[in-house]
């Protein structure tokens, strides 16, 4: 059926599309928006209220379409970490057919150019991972804990690391493949140059993978010097 608007026909379907796309729009303004605030403020010092004019919206919108300030904190988080979900099965599936020390190096890049593509997630967990709260919990139940389970199991066979080691290399891949974009503004004051640029993102993946692999080095050159002698 179609209807008659200033003498154009109308049909219902693009009737109902056009809502449709400005709910769509507006929902996706709002976690856009909302997801640097939540990095850069925190979770309590971003109001309902801030998010909605920033992201050009009617007031109690965000409510209305995400029910609650809790759920609404959900649905960003979900919508960051839905993008290296969406990798995790891919890498998996690589590093299983890759030798120890190339599986490795992909692993290490991989988390460096996911960094520099993605700061803003670093930034996010550097807010919450400061205290302890239903926030730190669901993002490591619900994204953290199934990345970090999948590849311990092929790093730790690797460089032969107990569960204590694995801790602790974990947490040094991460915080060193991510510091240096997530806090670009200052690496720019210091050094006089940007992070982000491709030639200085390969320039630190191929240091931290000589340094991350180093301990793989050592023993695969000990195997070497073994079977000679």
């Amino acid at each position: 059926m179609a209807t008659n608007k200033g003498g154009k026909l109308v049909t219902k379907s693009k009737q109902t599309r056009r809502p449709q796309a400005r709910t769509e729009k507006a929902r996706s303004s709002m976690i856009s928006v909302a997801t640097s605030m939540f990095a850069e403020k925190g979770y309590h010092a971003t109001s309902i209220r801030d998010i909605e004019i920033k992201a050009g919206v009617k007031r109690g919108m965000l409510i209305y379409h995400f029910g609650s300030k809790k759920d609404f904190w959900k649905r960003v988080v979900d919508s960051i970490w839905s993008i290296i979900q969406s990798k995790r099965e891919e890498h998996i599936s690589i590093l299983n057919n890759l030798s120890s020390q190339a599986g490795i190096e992909w692993l290490i890049t991989f988390h460096v150019r996911f960094a520099a593509e993605y700061p803003i997630m670093t930034r996010m967990i550097s807010q919450e991972g400061a205290q302890d709260s239903w926030r730190i919990e669901y993002i490591v139940s619900a994204f953290m804990k199934p990345g970090v389970d999948a590849m311990k199991p092929f790093i730790s066979d690797a460089l032969k690391l107990n569960d204590d080691d694995f801790a602790h290399w974990y947490y040094i891949l991460i915080s060193a493949s991510s510091t240096i974009f997530a806090r670009e503004h200052e690496f720019k004051h210091l050094f006089g140059f940007a992070s982000r640029k491709e030639s200085v993102i390969e320039a630190h993946s191929k240091m931290l993978v000589a340094m991350l692999t180093h301990n793989l080095l050592k023993i695969e050159n000990e195997d070497i010097f073994i079977e000679t002698c």
